[in-house]
């Protein structure tokens, strides 16, 4: 579809093609193939163009252009010489005007098709946001609900948002208002073609689509429209040495701070920082922890130790289905992946270093009247927010994640359960998460240097050493360390 600016606006159904040129053409190349008495006739207002019929109209006798329900396209010129010959045959047969107009709105205008199915947006909408909250979260399998303030912010990030960009939603859905919605610049002036938004825009009037009488003509207009995303934000990453080196800046910082209260959010933050690296949690996961300082048990009586308990070496995080704040009418925020446990990098240096034993989960209350979005997101908003004031190194929260996923590599963790760990699939861990580049890779080699090398290796090596393999010692630690019988 053309994105230059001086395209008119064209009507009939309010369709135009991809190449305006290419219609002109068609229409001076056929409009001559209309019998006597019926015309194909372009007409412009302002800036829209419309392709109408134009013949002496019943009972006036007067010549005039009249709506055809022609699209401004080549195939709606051809459609239009078509419509011609049946109007001028429909003039010579049909002697009443009332009769005449009657086969008019039925032949020509097809109305007989669409007046009983005829569906505003409006309609359409409410029908979406009910299957939506008939449906289940697709990460979770829970059922989604009004009464979950996450539920409520996803439908409206994910559609309500798009849905206000229809101006009027008493309206029947149609090709000119889904151009409309789709070609509204973005508010902050970047591009728009190749953006998500874009991308996004272009699922939901799809959506739309399926749900009109005009189904097959809007799909039809939608499919030569490439959305795909081309526009993505350049994914940020922090090295290990880089992250303690901050850390410890700012922890030293923070003591300097006047005023308790402030101190105490800096050390808060920064433990949730912290955690955030060696657990590859999202922010809001972190709020959502259950055994920070006391013990868990689960449905089949297992203990889970506190976090704080100086005895649990393990370090084992269970995590809930929600966090422990909720919106003012007491709707509960629910995580993206849903609760498990997870344990952090295998690394008892580091964790001693980030001091996580020490629990300082950060308060949080949303405001009273905030948008459920709002609530949402607001402790990861908050999270952002103080890195920002701490001077981070790095902006996007997803950094500490990527860089838990390294430390996991590093340290042996396979794939597979460094991605159940951080709640998605092995396949989004290795696309989104993965950290490329020459020193990561060698920050990766670094720890697979201290891994345990297979048993044949060991071997040579001990008795290149002088080791007497055969001897009862050697024998116990080998078994041992290679669980050999």
């Amino acid at each position: 579809m053309s994105n230059d600016i001086n395209t008119p606006t064209v009507g009939g159904k309010g369709n135009y093609d991809d190449n305006y040129t290419r219609f002109v053409k068609a229409y001076h190349d056929f409009k001559g193939e209309c019998p006597k008495g019926v015309t194909l006739k372009l007409q412009k207002t302002g800036v829209r163009y419309n392709l109408l019929l134009q013949f002496k109209q019943p009972p006036t006798g007067k010549r005039l252009p009249k709506t055809a329900n022609l699209e401004c396209t080549p195939e709606g010129v051809i459609d239009g010489v078509k419509k011609a010959k049946l109007v001028s045959e429909a003039l010579g047969t049909i002697t009443s005007a009332s009769e005449f107009w009657d086969w008019y709105d039925k032949t020509i205008l097809g109305k007989n098709q669409i007046e009983n199915n005829l569906i505003t947006y409006r309609e359409i909408f409410q029908q979406i946001e009910d299957e939506y909250f008939a449906g289940y979260n697709r990460n979770t399998g829970r059922k989604r609900s009004r009464d979950i303030a996450s539920d409520l912010a996803s439908y409206d990030t994910t559609k309500g948002k798009y849905f206000k960009l229809f101006p009027n939603w008493d309206e029947y859905p149609s090709w000119e208002g889904f151009k409309a919605m789709l070609y509204t610049p973005l508010q902050n002036g970047e591009q728009l073609i190749g953006s998500k938004t874009f991308r996004e825009r272009y699922y939901i009037l799809k959506a739309i689509a399926e749900k009109s009488p005009n189904k097959e003509h809007l799909l039809k207009q939608l499919e030569p429209i490439n959305a795909k995303q081309t526009q993505c934000i350049k994914k940020q990453r922090i090295s290990i040495d880089a992250f303690k080196d901050w850390w410890y800046s700012a922890k030293q910082e923070a003591y300097t701070i006047k005023g308790p209260q402030h101190q105490l959010s800096r050390h808060n933050w920064l433990w949730v920082t912290g955690m955030a690296v060696m657990y590859g949690l999202r922010p809001t996961e972190i709020a959502a922890a259950v055994n920070l300082t006391k013990h868990y048990v689960t449905d089949d009586g297992v203990t889970i130790k506190a976090l704080s308990d100086p005895d649990n070496q393990d370090n084992y995080l269970v995590l809930g289905d929600y966090v422990y704040f909720t919106d003012a009418e007491g709707r509960k925020v629910s995580i993206k992946t849903g609760g498990r446990i997870v344990a952090p990098i295998p690394s008892l240096d580091m964790f001693e270093f980030l001091e996580l034993k020490r629990p300082l989960l950060p308060e949080y209350s949303p405001r009273k009247g905030s948008q459920p979005k709002t609530i949402v997101a607001g402790f990861d908003t908050s999270f952002s927010e103080r890195l920002q004031s701490m001077k981070c190194p790095v902006t996007q929260k997803y950094a500490f994640r990527r860089l838990y996923n390294l430390l996991g590599e590093k340290y042996g963790l396979p794939i597979e359960l460094r991605a159940r760990l951080m709640g998605h699939s092995a396949i989004v861990n290795e696309s989104n998460y993965k950290t490329k580049g020459i020193d990561a890779t060698l920050e990766v080699l670094k720890g697979c240097s201290k891994l345990p090398i297979p048993l044949d290796v060991a071997i040579e090596r001990l008795t290149a050493l002088g080791v007497d393999i055969d001897s009862s010692e050697a024998k116990l630690f080998l078994g041992v360390i290679y669980q050999i019988d």
